[in-house]
């Protein structure tokens, strides 16, 4: 079984400016209660659907899906900037960067995916699909007051921008030191799946 993911791969300029980001909400958040998970940059995308455990016999076909997908899909820019969390303030359980320019093509990206998948016995997510990086996992609410107060600090930062111009399924591997992800297969926009 193959714990997998559809994604958005981030440019590394993006990725380094996470990092960046990252790093400053941590140095401000270590003056409080609050204990975030926090995400390793390099592994950031942005992650369309999370498909979970399955047989490898289903990555052709997923294959196909991403190819079809992909064809019809023209190259977007996406620009990251602005914090935010899930649900909200008061019990923030996950703190991200919101996705601005190539929200609407991620979006719609996202729901052609989702159609796609359905024959294949993926269910529809019951939730929006709203575009944006995980930064970090909050499991306890202590400190998280004063942890808003530094988010507040960099809630409207520009992480910068990048092209994307193709889809990726993605497999995921946990290991005590955090996930690990290799490329299954990449679906260019326009183009053959390569």
């Amino acid at each position: 079984m193959l714990r997998s993911f559809i994604a958005l791969e981030l440019s590394d300029d993006v990725r380094k400016n996470l990092e960046e980001l990252i790093m400053d909400l941590k140095k401000g958040v270590q003056f409080t209660p609050a204990a975030p998970s926090w995400a390793r940059a390099e592994g950031v995308h942005l992650t369309l659907k999370f498909l979970g455990n399955i047989e490898e016999t289903m990555v052709e076909k997923i294959a196909d899906v991403l190819r079809r997908t992909a064809e019809g899909t023209k190259p977007f820019l996406l620009k990251v900037r602005n914090l935010g969390v899930f649900p909200n303030a008061r019990q923030p359980r996950v703190l991200w960067a919101s996705v601005k320019d190539g929200d609407e093509e991620s979006c719609a990206l996202q729901a052609k995916i989702e159609e796609g998948l359905l024959p294949l016995g993926f269910e529809r997510e019951n939730r929006p699909f709203h575009p944006h990086l995980t930064l970090a996992r909050i499991k306890s609410l202590r400190g998280t007051a004063a942890m808003m107060k530094v988010v507040e600090i960099h809630k409207s930062r520009f992480v910068g921008e990048c092209m994307i111009d193709r889809v990726i399924l993605f497999r995921s591997e946990l290991h005590p030191d955090g996930a690990r992800y290799t490329k299954l297969i990449e679906a260019p926009f326009g183009g053959t799946a390569s």
